[in-house]
């Protein structure tokens, strides 16, 4: 089928389908046009480092000063044994789906009847960040497009969230060019960053981020931080870097072997924190007052923008910030690109109720699941103008735990039921990456607040009572995932 053919309505639109049997694979439905960089390129756009710098970051900032270092080390020590899990169960399972599927497929054998449950609940943690993640990105337009002409915060998110939908259901071939280019615009930005910080170097300051960890004060001075601080805003830390397994969401649209996708995830992980820790640090290190970057009053609540100010000018400030607006219509575009595979994927796992599945699994004449990216769109946009900012950075990131959780749980049952003995990549150093991944993500769960623990519990006891009473009754009509489609040639361009 060429790139450009009108991929028709299928069976399944029509009426509920009978499941896929045993060891069937998916249909080719997606255009498979994407080499490993441009898979990377979208990745490291919907992580996009100067955003979750400009937005993510200020909120560890302004909540533990210097440990910020420390709490951004811990996150990528995390990322590292994730990573590791990731590429062995995506390379197994190159599958849009993504999280979900690749743990559904671990549990095989006696783990089988834990299948089900397990990644439904893990699927619902996903359907929060589907909604969560986009709307944080898109949040943070306002704080610096203010900076050039005042607007009004949620309805900019929401108007880059619909924005961002619309040119996510392009072809994926002239996304991977666009966030290309967009993504080297925002890595301009943060070597302005980086250059700043290294060229007002306070060198008394760098015991600071490993001992001793202070914060601004509000009257030019520091008080302490606590260890403990620094463990709980772990969890942002881990939000700051995620996005560096979404390569297996694009992996059906990505030519070669799979062993490819385990690639892409390790290089988005390698430079994502290159690119995060490296700025933040040059601007503790370089802040002429380390209140301007780490109170919130004396900051005005943009640490970022504060410290430009103090250490270059208004138009330098001005410059950057245009460049950050276009590095967060650029991340929201990716995000929405790889959540929008997700919810198609899940419409072609049957996991809604009747009709939803068509919808969800419907594919334009881009060959672009259309109607679930228009989905994350609108849905974005709706929490852009009802919750605060704040408030879903922080319910993201304890939800983003318990996910990579669930994914590393999945890594071990997939060893220990040769579920993933023929993927073409195997984790170094097995079983420590998966084991030092739960141990660290335990702790850091147990420092989250109660609201934060709440939501999440709640939304996995969602799942839960939704695979009871929804999908289990089907007995196998619903969420019967078939097998990942290979591509291991590289096939001719």
């Amino acid at each position: 089928m060429s790139g450009d053919a009108v991929v028709p309505d299928r069976p399944e639109a029509v009426e509920e389908p009978v499941p896929a049997p045993a060891g069937e694979r998916y249909e080719q439905e997606l255009s498979r046009s994407l080499r490993v960089v441009g898979n990377v390129m979208i990745t490291l756009s919907s992580i996009t480092p100067a955003s979750s710098v400009f937005i993510i970051i200020p909120a560890i900032l302004l909540a533990v000063g210097t440990g910020s270092f420390l709490a951004l080390v811990f996150a990528a020590a995390v990322g590292v044994a994730m990573a590791f899990c990731w590429g062995e169960l995506c390379a197994a399972f190159p599958i849009a789906g993504g999280d979900y599927a690749v743990v559904w497929h671990a549990f095989k054998g006696r783990a089988k009847p834990l299948a089900g449950p397990v990644s439904m609940v893990l699927f619902a943690l996903w359907v929060d960040t589907i909604v969560f993640i986009p709307a944080v990105i898109a949040l943070g337009t306002a704080q610096y497009l203010g900076v050039i002409w005042s607007v009004d915060a949620k309805v900019a998110g929401a108007v880059v969230m619909v924005l961002a939908a619309g040119l996510a259901i392009l072809r994926v071939r002239i996304n991977a060019f666009l966030t290309g280019v967009m993504l080297a615009i925002e890595m301009i930005a943060l070597a302005i960053v980086t250059g700043l910080g290294i060229a007002n170097l306070h060198g008394d300051r760098i015991g600071q981020l490993f001992h001793g960890w202070v914060i601004g004060n509000g009257q030019g001075g520091v008080d302490p931080v606590s260890f403990a601080s620094i463990l709980a805003i772990t969890s942002v830390a881990v939000f700051a870097y995620n996005g560096y397994a979404a390569p297996v969401n694009l992996s059906e649209e990505t030519r070669g072997s799979s062993a490819g996708i385990a690639r892409a995830i390790l290089w988005s992980l390698v430079i994502t924190v290159a690119a995060e820790l490296i700025p933040t640090t040059a601007v503790l290190l370089g802040a002429p007052n380390l209140d301007q970057v780490t109170n919130a009053e004396v900051s005005g609540g943009s640490p970022l923008n504060a410290f430009l100010l103090a250490t270059s000018s208004s138009t330098v400030n001005k410059i950057v910030s245009l460049a950050i607006t276009v590095a967060i219509l650029n991340a929201v575009v990716a995000i929405v690109i790889q959540f929008g595979r997700v919810l198609y994927s899940s419409g072609r796992d049957r996991a809604w109720p009747g009709p939803v599945n068509a919808w969800m699994s419907s594919v334009s004449r881009f060959r672009t699941p259309w109607f679930a990216t228009a989905l994350v769109g609108v849905l974005g946009a709706i929490l852009c103008l009802t919750v605060s900012l704040d408030t879903i950075i922080v319910l993201t990131g304890a939800t983003l735990v318990l996910n990579y959780a669930l994914v590393a749980v999945g890594a071990i049952v997939g060893r220990a039921t040769g579920a993933t003995a023929a993927s073409p990549y195997r984790m170094p150093a097995w079983p420590l990456p998966p084991v030092l991944a739960i141990a660290a993500l335990v702790y850091i769960t147990t420092k989250q607040t109660q609201k934060s623990l709440l939501v999440t519990g709640i939304t996995m006891l969602v799942g839960l009572v939704y695979w009871a009473v929804v999908i289990w009754p089907q007995k196998g009509r619903a969420w019967n995932l078939r097998d990942p489609i290979l591509d291991h040639d590289d096939l001719a361009p």
